[in-house]
Order: C-alpha cells, then sequence, then structure tokens
C-alpha cells in the first residue's frame, strides 16, 4: 500500500509538471507568434520605405549626365538631394527568442517547431548580415552631398524668396563639377545598390515570418 501511494504520487507529480511545461510552452509560442507578427508588420514598413527612397535616389541618379551649367539642373541636384541619408532599418522584436535561446528550446517539444523557430533566427541574420553595407552607403551618399551642397543657400535670399521661390539663378557647388559632380553620383549609385540588397534580404525573409505564424497557430490551435 506504502509503494502503491508513493507511485501514485510520484505520477501525479509528473502530470503535474507536464501541465506546467504545456502551459509555459504554450504561453512562449503566443509570445513569439506576437513577436513575429509586430517583425513582419516592421518588414512591410521598412520595405516600403526603402522603395520610396530608391525611386527618389533613382530619379536623383538620372541627373548624372545634365549640364549643371543650367538653373534648373542645378535646382533638380539640391531638390533631389532631400531624400540621401534617409534610413529605414528593420528591428526585429527578440524578446521571446532570447528567452527561448536561454532556455535551449527545451521548452518547445514539438520537434518540427522548435527546428522552424531555430530556422527563422538563422534567416534573421540575414537581414542584420546587410545592414551595415547599406547604413555605410547612405553615410558615404551623405557626406558626399555635403561636400558637393551649400545647403545654405537654401535660406539665402539670393537663390530663393517667400513669395516666388527659387530665382532661377545658378545655385553654388562647394566642390569643382570636374571631380565633385562625379564622385557624388557615384555614391549615389552605391547607396542604390545597398538599398536594394536591403529590401532584397527584408523580402526574402518576410514569407518564413508569415509561414511561421500561421505554423505555429496550427499546432498549437491558437486563434
Amino acid at each position: 500500500m506504502i509503494f502503491l501511494a508513493v507511485s501514485l504520487g510520484f505520477i501525479a507529480e509528473n502530470v503535474r509538471e507536464s501541465i506546467t511545461h504545456h502551459e509555459q510552452e504554450t504561453h512562449y509560442v503566443e509570445s513569439l507568434i506576437n513577436d513575429l507578427k509586430e517583425d513582419t508588420a516592421g518588414m512591410h514598413r521598412v520595405i516600403n520605405e526603402n522603395n520610396a527612397k530608391m525611386d527618389s535616389l533613382v530619379k536623383m541618379a538620372k541627373l548624372a549626365n545634365a549640364d549643371f551649367s543650367l538653373p534648373g539642373n542645378r535646382f533638380k541636384l539640391y531638390y533631389g538631394a532631400q531624400m540621401i541619408g534617409n534610413y529605414s532599418l528593420f528591428k526585429a522584436n527578440d524578446a521571446t527568442m532570447m528567452q527561448l535561446k536561454t532556455s535551449g528550446l527545451q521548452l518547445i517539444k514539438k520537434d518540427h517547431a522548435a527546428d522552424s523557430i531555430a530556422k527563422y533566427d538563422v534567416r534573421l541574420k540575414m537581414i542584420s548580415a546587410t545592414e551595415a553595407l547599406y547604413t555605410n552607403a547612405t553615410n558615404a551618399a551623405l557626406e558626399a552631398a555635403q561636400q558637393l551642397l551649400d545647403l545654405s543657400a537654401s535660406s539665402n535670399t539670393a537663390y530663393f524668396d517667400t513669395a516666388t521661390g527659387f530665382k532661377n539663378v545658378l545655385l553654388p557647388l562647394l566642390t569643382d563639377n570636374s571631380s565633385g559632380i562625379p564622385r557624388f553620383f557615384n555614391k549615389i549609385y552605391f547607396e542604390i545598390g545597398a538599398t536594394q540588397n536591403y529590401i532584397y534580404n527584408i523580402q526574402r525573409v518576410l514569407p518564413n515570418a508569415e509561414r511561421l505564424i500561421a505554423y505555429l497557430k496550427k499546432e498549437y490551435n491558437i486563434e
């Protein structure tokens, strides 16, 4: 009888632990799904903002062979430079992922779920790996713009006034045309390439995040 009581007590304790672990597992999965929803929303936003940035940069790049002795082209150069240096970076919500890493994912008992979560974490690194190129290219283009354009001209009444706006006179450049302008457009093309690469890598990860949300909801019967 004593042996039976001990055995039953042991079984009951195991059942309680199993229920507790399952509740913890479900809690982590629900929290991860919420993080993934934030990630997908953030990816869509960053893609859209960088596509808008790309449109402006491509328009700017078309001026590369323009005649900048003409006031109108010089104005387009100044006007287009407004989008240079714009950032839109994706930052994953990794709060739950970090907790799962700490526990070694052992709380996730479903093997395929644990594998899928780990694979998504690896794919996020693809975005992080291209971020440095994106930020360096953006900073380089911004520096080139600062070295070429006299931004104080926008508040100079010799070039602009509140009534008519641009006076159709030749805006100043801080460096000589023979080297400054080609160097500037070289940086613009580099920023375009780095931004395209950044968008591409986010677009590669986005469907994985969306599929992972759907998969986890199905596996854990979460609405």
